[in-house]
């Protein structure tokens, strides 16, 4: 895989928090494994690991009989996890009259609470799961307001606050408290009375942030079950997750957290090659292990957010000192180091959108390099998501398959492409003249596509093909597999956006122009037409810039364009703009030998 000249980051538009908050899209494969320091905390220390299948019972808000349904996913799929132990697997009768400490996801609540996001339906399951069973449940958790400004202007989030927020979300009374302990001495009425317990904010006081023994074991005391239900924060070592795991006798994973291990599962079976990993968020140091984990098998990392400052820190880019993370600099140096002894790239932003502390509408451009003083980065800047887009285009693996011997007669006669082929009349046309080579239509459009490969059917044609799909970013994979030569290539009449200037002019990528130039056979043509004098130009300035000096035009006409068509077959839209009385402005250009 070539190395990309880009560094960038997108901090909003593509970001996986490597909390073990995974997000896939369709161009990147994302791994991430969860820090092994925390397991510990989902082990317990008298249960079996059984694989079989259990049936959990879906709690509603009142006290009835709970169905009995197949929560989520079958247990049989967590064989990957063979240390974890779920809720939906422990025995319902020994929940009776325990004291449950249930760390719950804070972040779903800030986001409930302060962004007013709607929340996942099983946001809260566990919890009621556990009320329903008659368990004491005391619910323990850390809020930051402060890593958002806006929360501070909105107030901070007391523990009264947070109370209130999630009785009306559970429906039930959430009581705060200031401390958990002693409950273990607790009256039989109040054991056998279910009850909600919030323990103030764990983010206040130190000895949760260094995981102190004695302070988890004083957050325990009483305590006989830990359920961990924080999915997005497991990566942390905290007292309420991994010292806490010492003082309690079974450690176990709520529902929720077993939602999120099932998306890290099926994140982690993906075969396909390359994987190319997009990492967003901050607190590198304490991500190090995940990070550790993702140099190591995957093909790639961009890296975005505040982390993207922390490589470039350790990289000896000057940096402004406000956005290096304390404790970072060792462990984003392992991970340059590694991925350098891989040899995979690490891209990172070169332009940065940044407003002004004072004017939060006020918004400018910087290079990463030089941030204005008095101004913070919250976007990446127009050329770092262009060559982002370019990196991930040609790093991309695609799922065609194509078998060629199905496809054509003979597969290895010359093939010709049409990029953008539309209604296919141009191609059916060629290949009634020319018996003797291959046409391919690649279409965006799966409608035209679709006809096109009907009239294939019914017309008992056998050297044209039509695949539905953008041919900027899957040409390369579709056409190298080819096993005869590839003679032509035709780009005719794109239609530009022009009430759009921003994208005016991407109809026709350098990832597009690279795969034609490297897999044109040595004296293959590319045909370019235009009925837009500015998109021909266009077309071939790019095909000249990008074509890594492969390919040169070839003798012209009057004003630089050719007259007539060289093909002798025209288009559909040709015939259209001919008989109108307009010119087309067409050039064709040929795949020169030794240029590199």
């Amino acid at each position: 895989m070539q190395k990309s000249k880009m560094e960038v980051v997108d901090l909003r538009r593509i970001n996986i928090y490597f909390n073990c908050q995974i997000v896939a899209s369709n161009s990147l494969k994302l791994k991430a494994v969860p820090d092994p320091r925390n397991l510990s905390l989902i082990r317990t220390s008298h249960l079996s690991t059984s694989p079989t299948p259990v049936l959990s019972e879906l709690v509603h808000q009142t006290e009835h009989p709970l169905a009995q349904e197949d929560y989520y996913y079958d247990a049989g799929k967590f064989a990957v996890f063979p240390n974890v132990q779920f809720l939906r697997n422990f025995p319902r009768n020994e929940l009776f009259g325990k004291v449950v400490m249930v760390r719950f996801d804070t972040l779903i609540l800030l986001q409930g609470m302060k962004e007013h996001k709607p929340l996942p339906e099983n946001a809260f399951f566990t919890i009621r799961y556990l009320y329903n069973s008659r368990a004491k449940v005391i619910l323990v958790g850390s809020w930051n307001e402060s890593a958002n400004p806006k929360f501070n202007m909105e107030g901070s989030l007391s523990t009264k606050s947070v109370a209130d927020f999630l009785s009306s979300m559970l429906e039930l009374e959430v009581v705060p408290v200031k401390r958990v302990s002693g409950f273990m001495h607790l009256d039989v009425d109040d054991i056998q009375k279910p009850s909600i317990l919030l323990v103030e904010n764990l983010f206040c006081l130190k000895g949760e942030r260094a995981n102190c023994s004695e302070f988890a074991k004083e957050l325990t005391s009483g305590v006989d079950i830990i359920v961990n239900d924080a999915f997005s924060e497991s990566h942390k070592v905290l007292a309420s997750t991994v010292g806490a795991a010492k003082f309690c006798n079974a450690c176990i994973s709520g529902f929720y957290f077993e939602e999120g291990l099932y998306k890290l599962k099926e994140i982690i079976k993906i075969t396909e090659r390359p994987y190319m990993a997009v990492i967003g968020g901050s607190k590198l140091a304490d991500k190090a292990a995940a990070l550790q984990s993702l140099v190591s098998t995957c093909d790639g990392l961009v890296f975005v957010g505040n982390m993207a400052f922390q490589i470039m820190h350790a990289l000896g880019t000057p940096v402004p000192m406000k956005l290096v993370e304390t404790g970072a600099l060792e462990e984003a140096a392992r991970i340059v180091e590694f991925a350098k002894s891989r040899n995979i790239p690490v891209v990172l932003p070169q332009d940065i959108w940044c407003i002004t502390d004072h004017v939060s509408e006020k918004i400018q451009i910087a290079s990463v390099h030089s941030i204005p003083e008095g101004w913070q980065p919250v976007d990446i800047g127009p050329r770092s998501l262009e060559e982002m887009a370019y990196f991930l285009s040609v790093s991309k693996a695609y799922p065609f398959v194509v078998d060629w011997s199905v496809v054509y007669d003979d597969p290895m006669r010359p093939l010709v492409v049409d990029v953008g082929s539309g209604n296919g009349l141009f191609l059916f046309g060629m290949g009634r003249r020319r018996n003797d080579m291959n046409f391919l239509g690649l279409e965006m459009n799966a409608k035209l596509v679709d006809r096109c490969l009907d009239d294939v059917h019914q017309h008992g044609t056998h050297n044209v093909h039509f695949i539905a799909t953008n041919a900027t970013s899957t040409f390369r994979s579709i056409v190298s597999s080819y096993p005869g030569d590839l003679f032509l290539v035709s780009i005719q009449c794109p239609n530009p956006d022009f009430n759009k200037p921003q994208f005016r002019w991407r109809m026709l990528q350098r990832s597009l122009v690279e795969a034609i130039a490297d897999n044109l056979v040595q004296g293959g043509q590319v045909f370019l037409q235009s009925d837009i004098e500015a998109v021909a130009k266009r077309m071939k300035e790019e095909f000249l810039m990008y074509g890594k000096g492969k390919l040169e035009v070839m003798e012209t006409e009057e004003l630089g364009w050719l007259k007539e068509n060289p093909l002798g077959v025209p288009s559909d839209w040709e015939r259209h703009v001919l008989g109108r009385g307009d010119p087309m402005y067409r050039l064709l250009l040929s795949k020169v030998e030794n240029r590199d």
